[in-house]
């Protein structure tokens, strides 16, 4: 059976390889909860009549943390991406994300694309079932436009 987020990061502190901290392990039970809906559902198959007559579940929209400086954040996403099963993942850091964005719609654009945002944004996460973002900043209002548009 596999380990717990708990189980994860209580291993990490009885090996010296982090220190306790109540905080982090505040928040495990609800990554934890998150990973496991998450592995549910993207490895779900729909039967032959879930296909046709089921909804399908709505995703959680996410979770963000936040915190001072060194305080763990990214660790903690670190140990929530590594251990869920999910091989369609990936974690990016904010700012480099958002240069592929700009780097995208600025090619879309030289090549005629009116409205690049969709079809750039869809190109990002292609295949892609769980999306993992450090350092979620934003400090200048296009990005938060366009961040806005992207998670509609």
């Amino acid at each position: 059976m596999r380990q717990t987020l708990t189980e994860l990061f209580q291993a990490r502190v009885a090996d010296g390889r982090l220190r306790p901290d109540p905080a982090q392990h505040a928040i495990l039970p609800r990554l934890e909860t998150l990973r496991l809906w998450l592995e549910d559902h993207a490895n779900r198959r729909p039967g032959l009549f879930g296909g046709l007559f089921g909804r399908p579940a709505t995703p959680p929209k996410g979770m963000y943390l936040w915190g001072g400086v060194g305080r763990g954040k990214s660790m903690l996403m670190d140990l929530f991406h590594d251990a869920c099963a999910i091989p369609q993942k990936r974690r990016v850091h904010f700012h480099a994300f958002m240069q592929e964005v700009h780097r995208g719609l600025h090619d879309a654009r030289k090549r005629g694309v009116e409205d690049a945002l969709t079809p750039v944004a869809e190109a990002l996460v292609q295949g892609v079932q769980l999306l993992c973002f450090d350092e979620f900043q934003i400090t200048d209002i296009t990005d938060a436009m366009l961040v806005g548009r992207l998670f509609e």
